[in-house]
Order: structure tokens, then C-alpha cells, then sequence
């Protein structure tokens, strides 16, 4: 794997022109919202990848990369819009320059280009998942068990498992119902085959006899036994077999219109009743229709909810307070799971009905099909019509969708299709055909028979290889199943016993014994967590949301040391911990330093004190961040950075524009004063809004700073160290000077404190004011890595007044 010396990010969605140093450290970028900091994470991800996912995926229409990648300036040249990464590949001498753009996104650029270094980037292109925002974190706690399946799976690299398992699921599902539809076609051809024998059940002292019987009229010896390949009509001449299939039987025909009539009847009175409690369940899905036709977009809701990031709705923007959105999106899940077991148990209500229409209209078939052979062509459409309307009928109660569609054909089942003309007909014509003679019942009788036994044995045949293929698909899905299922609990418990124990870290105080458990099911994998000793639940149940946001975490670096081990070198984490409370962001920057020594983290936040905290506990060290004060669509991201304000203010002094160079300074100096009064651990009044301004900071800071001096200059004296205590001497004159320039009683200058005073100054009369200024900071900040001068350590006795890079270091503790 690789860590990231430097990034360049030039013309590339809301960047201009930005280098930042990461020097294979981790790093963070720190900024209110809409100052850039999504761009920088936006840029990471595109070199490593190509691909941006802030613009792919579910709710994210008709955005793309090539389109919305470069800058808005630059739309039309997409070649200019590029992200340079230096990077040090792990394990190897030297740096590659990672180079990407917009308009070759597939044809990154490598210098020099060797092999590892393009097998280092075909790896990192394979792993999207090194760049991390709130909202795909969230998923992997909040999601539903099947949304969260999908999530992990795809992280471990697992998604082909479940796709596969997918795959031999439907195949099971289709030969199951393959085996219904033989299953009934064979019951239809069983009992059109007692019918034409005309006897009750077919066993062969029942067959036999009666077949035997029709032999004997005819002059056939009889059959012994009932074999598979038995042939009724055997002895019959072959021409005798086609005029008789050719012409009509009166007594099938008879026994055709007697199934018919049966077919008819078995539409009674429970059958009614049963179809009158069909049709309200079916009225009672059909009130709750915006639900019911939500079923089949609950994998859209589940993205929604994996997609929502903590501002606006993914499908159509409107914003939402997270919790709102959450419980919205959660309470129609579950109502869709209630109304999906309605639909499932309506479907099984249904199902016996489809049955008797399919067997009335395989009645009339045959009817259709004797009106045919009768000569009778007029009388088939009508029975054609009633086909076609069964049909339709039974197709939609096996689709069951739309419901209202199925409300429609329960309530017209009470009026059956019956062409009574047509079929009174056909009867009619049946009953005048002239009777036959012994020998010519018996010879129809033999054929029929065995045109309907051969029926029959096909239909079997049939239902026996689709049970057979139906057994060896559920079959293989089982196997399958199980074995993945055994596979992934191995996985699973690794993960969540890695989970908990990071989890527990960060809350060692009340939750040190937490548990996990990560539940795999065939396509979805429940969590349940630990509360309190009180029992698992969700972790949406009683947990608060930082607590979510903290096992979000927790579980995604879980996954990622199960599935990159040692090779887990990098990742970008985007506001991921937005609602940790104050308290166990001190364990979070603990953990990542100590549990995850190699991995270089690159951490944005628009919170300040989270920033603070991540340097004072080390996670990032020196200059390793980056402190966006604005944005602008001509500029792009502006960083805290000395050397851009004061050529800012003295752009604007140059036009006379004393607003915006008051502006600027005064915020300068804000952010300046709450570094200085951190790292000097100046005393100033508390607030609890945390809302200090310009006096409540830069004053006690510069206070703290002189006393830092006095105290250093002392400690010197008591060492006999007479030359470090003329060094000390002169820098605090000079500090002297530089504090009573800017906070002196000169009128033009005594304002400063009060910048509301600023924009009375024209810009001649401002400009000592920031000169003032500019030489304070300057006598704050060390002359080599200009970083402020700080107090160490940050708690407990003060030790020495120093800078990161040690160029300054003047001790404060006496002999």
C-alpha cells in the first residue's frame, strides 16, 4: 500500500489551485461548511480511484464525473481539471507522482511508471472504501439487516457470495413453482383420465377390469398387468386408432360436458365464502395501495437511508433533521414488512382459486375443441372468450400486482364466464349424435383412454423431473447457504469481537465490558449491541447518536483490518465523527494512535475543538493540518495561512477598501488568538456557548505570552546562564514593542481591540493598525516552521515555552 506525501489539486470541482503537505503523516482539514474541505476529500478519492462518489451511486441522477469533476470555470475542458498525489509506496525506496485527470479518469499517470508502483495503483483503484463519510459509515449500523448485508459484503469482498446465493435462490424459487404448475397440470390429466376409463381411482383392480371389459367386446385378449409401457388398444389396426381420434365419441363427449358441469360446481358455497374473505383482505391492502406498491421499492428506501447525509433528502434535496429522516424512512420499512406478510398470506388465500379456474378453463377447452370436431365453428368463440377471460384471471391471482386489479377479479369471480349458449350447443349436438355399437363404444372407449393415459404419464414424467430438478436446486442452494453462512459467522465473529473490543476502548468508562453480535442470515446481517449489561439491541435502540457515530467507526476499521490486515495503510474518514461528544474524542484520537500506528489518516471536520483535540493528543503532529477560513467559486478553499491574509489585506488597503481588510484581519485574529491561548494555555473567562471574540483572546494570549518570556528569563537566571537571559531580554523587548504598538493608547490603534471601530478608518489610517498586528503574530510564531510558540506540556507543570520543530526552546523550570 501506499501513504500520501503531498496532494495538488488544480481546476477540480470546487479547487482552483491548492498543494497541501500530508509528508506520509496523518492529516486533517478543518473548516466551517462550504469553506472546501468535501473537494480535498473529493480529490483523494479521484486520484486513488478515478471515480467520485459523491457523484455515482443511488440519488445521484444525472451527476457524473466527467461532467461535474472540473471546476465550474473549466466544464468545458475537462483536461485541465487534475489531482497529483506524491506518494511513498510502503516498502519500497523513493516517491511516484500519482497523476489524474477529469478526461482520462482510466488513464492515470505515473512518474516514474514501474511496475510496483502500477500494481500499488491498480490495488488502490480496487478500494473505494479507504475514503469513508458519515453517511456510508452510518449504513453499516442503522441499515436494515438486507441494506447492511449488501454494505459489508461489498466491503469484505463479498458481494459475489450474496450475488451468487441471489442467483441459486431464484433458480430454487422458479423450479418450486415449476413443480406447482406440474403439480397441477397433473392432477387436470389424472382426472380427465378416471373420467374417460369411468371409474373412481385409478389402482389396477379398478383399470383392468374395466379396460379388459372393452377388450372382450371387441375380441382383444385381455392384459395381465399394469405395466409402465401398457398399451389399452393394443390389437387395434392403425387406421382404426386415427378414425376414431378423427371423429367423436358420444360418451367422452358426454363425460367432457359431465367435468365441464363438475368444473362448474366446484365454485360453491365455501369456495364463495372463501372468496367474500379474500376480497377483504384484498380492500384492506388496497386502502393502504401508496404502501402496497412500496414494496417493490423498499431496496430504494434502504438506499435512501444509506445515501441521507445528515442534511437533505438523496432523492429530491429537501432537507431533513437527521432523526426525522431516520425514523420516516424506518417506520415505512417496517410497515412495508407488515403489509408484505398480508400480500404473502392473500397470495396463499388465492392460490387454491387459480386452481379451479385454471381447471374451468382446461373444461372449456376441451368443449371448444368438441365444438370444433362437431362441425359447430360457431359456437367456439364464445367459449374462446371464456378462456381468455379465465386466464386473465388466474394470471393476475398469481401475480397478485397491481392489488386493485386482483380486488377486481375477486369481486367478478361470483359471475363466471359460461357461454351458455355456445355450451348448451355442444350438448345438444352430442345428444343427437346416434348411439354406438357395443363394438364402437368399446373401440372409442380403448383409444380415448389411452390418448388420456399417455396425457397423464407425460404430465407425471414431467412432474417428476421438475421435483427432481427443484430438489437438486434446493439442494445446491442449501449447500451453498450453509457453507457460505459457516464462512461468513467465522468472518463475522472476527469482526465483531474486534468491534466490540475497539468500541469498548473508546468507552472504557461505563461501556468497558461492551458485546457485539453480528447475526448472518441468507442475505442480510443483523447487529445487536450491549447496553449497559441490560440485554443486545439494535444499535438505533437506545444508543444516542454519537454513540452510533463512535461504532460506525469502530466497525468500519474493524472490517478494514479483516479484509487489508497489515496492508490497511490509508483512509480518508469525511466528517465521520460529527456528533461524538467532547468527552471521548479523546479516546477516538487514543485508538486511531495506538491501535492503528501505520495507517495514515486524512480526517476533515468543520469543528474546531475536534481539531484541537486530535493535536493535543498527537493523532496529528506540527503543520499537519490544514485550517480553511473561506471559499470563493473564483479562488476555491483559503487556509489560516499568514502570509495569504496579510497579502489579502494589503490587496485591499491598495484599493481603499478598509471593509475587507478589516475583515479579514479581524478573523485572522480570532483564529490566531484561540491557537495562541490553546497552545499557551492562556487563562480567559470561560463561556459556555464557546463564542469568543477578538478581546476575550488575543489580549490574555499575548498576556501569557510575555509571562511565558518573564518566566523563561528567570529560570535562566538561576541557572547562571547569563547569555540565554540576554537572548530572553531581547525578545521580549521586542515583544514589549510589538504588544504596545497593537494594544497601546495611540488613538488610531487603541480601536484595534474593538474591530467594529475598523471600517471608520480609511485605509491610510488602517494600515499601522495591521502592521501592528502582522508584528505581534510575528513575535509569537517561531522564525523556522512558524508555528505559534506553546507552553509543554499542555496539562500539568509548565515546563518550557517552545514550537513544534524545537528551533525555539527556552525552559521555564528554575534550579
Amino acid at each position: 500500500m501506499i501513504a500520501v506525501e503531498k496532494i495538488r489539486v488544480r481546476d477540480f470541482r470546487g479547487i482552483k489551485d491548492i498543494t497541501l503537505n500530508f509528508n506520509g503523516k496523518n492529516f486533517a482539514v478543518c473548516g466551517a461548511n462550504g469553506t472546501g474541505k468535501s473537494g480535498v476529500v473529493d480529490a483523494v478519492e479521484f486520484a486513488l480511484t478515478g471515480n467520485i462518489s459523491r457523484l455515482s451511486g443511488a440519488g445521484t441522477g444525472n451527476l457524473s464525473v466527467l461532467k461535474h469533476g472540473p471546476h465550474v470555470d473549466c466544464s468545458d475542458t475537462p483536461e485541465k481539471a487534475q489531482v497529483a498525489l506524491t506518494l511513498r509506496l510502503i516498502g519500497h525506496e523513493g516517491t511516484v507522482v500519482l497523476t489524474r485527470t477529469v478526461k482520462d479518469a482510466n488513464k492515470p499517470k505515473l512518474e516514474p511508471d514501474t511496475a510496483e508502483a502500477r500494481a500499488a495503483i491498480n490495488e488502490l483503484e480496487s478500494h473505494p472504501e479507504l475514503v469513508l463519510s458519515r453517511r456510508e459509515l452510518i449504513r453499516y449500523v442503522l441499515a436494515e439487516p438486507s441494506a447492511r448485508a449488501k454494505a459489508v459484503q461489498a466491503l469484505l469482498r463479498l458481494d459475489e457470495v450474496e450475488r451468487l446465493r441471489g442467483i441459486l435462490l431464484r433458480i430454487a424459487n422458479a423450479e418450486r413453482k415449476q413443480v406447482e404448475v406440474c403439480t397441477r397440470e397433473m392432477a387436470q390429466d389424472r382426472s380427465q383420465l378416471i373420467a374417460s376409463l369411468q371409474i373412481d381411482d385409478l389402482k389396477a383392480e379398478s383399470i383392468l377390469p374395466a379396460v379388459n371389459e372393452k377388450r372382450e367386446a371387441l375380441g382383444l385378449p385381455p392384459i395381465e398387468e399394469l405395466i409402465a409401457k401398457i398399451d389399452f388398444k393394443e390389437g387395434l389396426s392403425e387406421a382404426t386408432h386415427k378414425q376414431v381420434s378423427a371423429g367423436v365419441s358420444k360418451a367422452q363427449a358426454v363425460i367432457d360436458l359431465e367435468t365441464l358441469t363438475t368444473a362448474y360446481g366446484a365454485f360453491d358455497e365455501a369456495t364463495k365464502e372463501g372468496i367474500a374473505a379474500a376480497v377483504t383482505k384484498a380492500e384492506e391492502l388496497c386502502s393502504d395501495a401508496d404502501s402496497l406498491n412500496n414494496v417493490s421499492r423498499e431496496n430504494l428506501l434502504q438506499l435512501a437511508l444509506e445515501q441521507f447525509n445528515d442534511k437533505e433528502c438523496p432523492v429530491c434535496d429537501t432537507p431533513w433533521d437527521p432523526q426525522d429522516f431516520r425514523d420516516l424512512v424506518i417506520g415505512k420499512l417496517t410497515h412495508l414488512t407488515e403489509v408484505t406478510k398480508k400480500r404473502d398470506k392473500l397470495r396463499d388465500d388465492v392460490a387454491p382459486l387459480a386452481t379451479k379456474l385454471s381447471e374451468l378453463r382446461q373444461a372449456l377447452k376441451v368443449i371448444r375443441q368438441l365444438a370444433l370436431r362437431l362441425k359447430l365453428p360457431a359456437l367456439a368463440p364464445d367459449l374462446q372468450a371464456a378462456e381468455t377471460t379465465l386466464r386473465a384471471w388466474e394470471e393476475q391471482l398469481e401475480s397478485l400486482m397491481p392489488m386493485d386489479a386482483t380486488l377486481k377479479v375477486l369481486q367478478s369471480v361470483s359471475a363466471l364466464p359460461t357461454a351458455n349458449s355456445s355450451i348448451t350447443g355442444v350438448t345438444e349436438s352430442v345428444a343427437s349424435l346416434p348411439e354406438p355399437s357395443v363394438q364402437d363404444a368399446a373401440r372409442d372407449y380403448l383409444v380415448i383412454a389411452q390418448e388420456k393415459l399417455a396425457a397423464y404419464q407425460k404430465s407425471r414424467r414431467s412432474f417428476a423431473d421438475a421435483r427432481v430438478r427443484s430438489k437438486v436446486a434446493d439442494d445446491v442452494f442449501d449447500a451453498y447457504a450453509s457453507r457460505t453462512t459457516s464462512a461468513l459467522e467465522a468472518i463475522y465473529n472476527e469482526v465483531q469481537d474486534l468491534f466490540a473490543e475497539l468500541y469498548a476502548e473508546i468507552n472504557k468508562e461505563d461501556e468497558g465490558n461492551f458485546k457485539a453480535e453480528l447475526k448472518p442470515e441468507p442475505g442480510k446481517l443483523g447487529l445487536a449491541v450491549d447496553f449497559y449489561g441490560r440485554g443486545k439491541f439494535p444499535p438505533g435502540a437506545y444508543h444516542s447518536e454519537g454513540h452510533q457515530d463512535s461504532m460506525g467507526l469502530c466497525l468500519y476499521l474493524a472490517l478494514m483490518s479483516h479484509l487489508l490486515g497489515e496492508k490497511f495503510r490509508f483512509a480518508v474518514l469525511d466528517d465521520v465523527l460529527m456528533s461524538i461528544d467532547q468527552g471521548h474524542r479523546r479516546e477516538v484520537c487514543a485508538l486511531l494512535k495506538a491501535k492503528f500506528p501505520q495507517t495514515q489518516f486524512v480526517l476533515t471536520t468543520h469543528d474546531r475543538i475536534w481539531l484541537n483535540h486530535m493535536k493535543t493528543y498527537g493523532l496529528i503532529q506540527g503543520k499537519g493540518f490544514a485550517y480553511f477560513r473561506k471559499w470563493t467559486v473564483d479562488t476555491g478553499p483559503a487556509e489560516w495561512d499568514d502570509r495569504d491574509v496579510w497579502d489579502e489585506i494589503s490587496a485591499a488597503l491598495d484599493k481603499d477598501d478598509v471593509n475587507t481588510a478589516a475583515g479579514a484581519l479581524r478573523h485572522y485574529l480570532e483564529y490566531f488568538g484561540h491557537e495562541a491561548c490553546h497552545r499557551l494555555r492562556a487563562s480567559v473567562e470561560f463561556r459556555g456557548d464557546a463564542q469568543f471574540m477578538l478581546n476575550d483572546l488575543l489580549p490574555n494570549a499575548a498576556k501569557a505570552f510575555q509571562d511565558g518570556l518573564k518566566k523563561a528569563k528567570s529560570a535562566a537566571s538561576s541557572w547562571g546562564n547569563g547569555d540565554e537571559v540576554k537572548s530572553i531580554q531581547a525578545l521580549e523587548d521586542k515583544f514589549v514593542d510589538a504588544r504596545k504598538a497593537a494594544f497601546g493608547d495611540q488613538w488610531q490603534v487603541n480601536p484595534a481591540v474593538h474591530y467594529n471601530e475598523w471600517a471608520n478608518f480609511d485605509a491610510k489610517d488602517f494600515k499601522p493598525v495591521a502592521d501592528a498586528f502582522r508584528e505581534l503574530v510575528h513575535q509569537m510564531t517561531c522564525p523556522k516552521c512558524e508555528q505559534i510558540l506553546g507552553i509543554s506540556p499542555e496539562r500539568g507543570p509548565k515546563e518550557a515555552l517552545r514550537c513544534d520543530c524545537a528551533a525555539v526552546n527556552l525552559n521555564l523550570k528554575a534550579k
